[in-house]
């Protein structure tokens, strides 16, 4: 894998390690369809950019969704999932029939307790943030990085290839 297409996929993947709970608020099947289609990328050898490219659009075409509470109670979910081992017995209950009526209140309170997690996995999600889905930070060999992405012309346009992607080393983070 060719260094610099190597290192916008991982870009890719920890922009989608931060989106992918907010596009389950969105659709579900879509997480899976997005989460396959990156596999697939990977396993085609080395990654090509305009497969990137296809795979981000379709990501931040997603974006422009709402959420439904339909999707947001099986996201809500799932993050509890992560919860499991930390919180009472009762306490997830409770919190699982909240998730019925006000799963948007789950996701908050999670939100409130991301400390309680032993690993930052979540905290950089864009499920919990409102605003728009631009950037994720990732570490390869101990480094820093920052992968950019703008589709605002790739989206009005429909055209992949409009997507600019980019990786930088991330000075506030080293």
């Amino acid at each position: 894998m060719a260094a610099e297409s190597l290192m916008l996929f991982q870009g890719c993947e920890a922009f989608w390690r931060d989106v992918k709970y907010a596009v389950m608020a969105r659709n579900y099947r879509l997480v899976k369809e997005l989460s396959t289609e990156l596999r697939a990328i990977r396993r085609d050898g080395e990654p090509r950019v305009a497969k990137l490219q296809a795979w981000l659009l379709s990501v931040k075409q997603v974006e422009a969704m709402a959420t439904t509470d339909v999707a947001l109670r099986n996201t809500a979910y799932h993050l509890l999932g992560y919860w499991k081992d930390i919180l009472p017995a009762d306490v997830r209950r409770a919190m699982s029939n909240l998730a019925i009526v006000r799963p948007d209140t789950v996701i908050d309170i999670l939100h409130m307790r991301l400390d309680d997690l032993p690993t930052p996995y979540l905290t950089t999600s864009y499920v919990w943030r409102d605003e728009p889905w631009t950037e994720a930070l990732f570490r390869v060999k101990g480094s820093a990085y920052r992968f950019q992405v703008s589709a605002e012309h790739a989206l009005a346009q429909n055209d992949p290839a409009l997507i600019d992607m980019t990786v930088l080393i991330d000075a506030q983070s080293a």
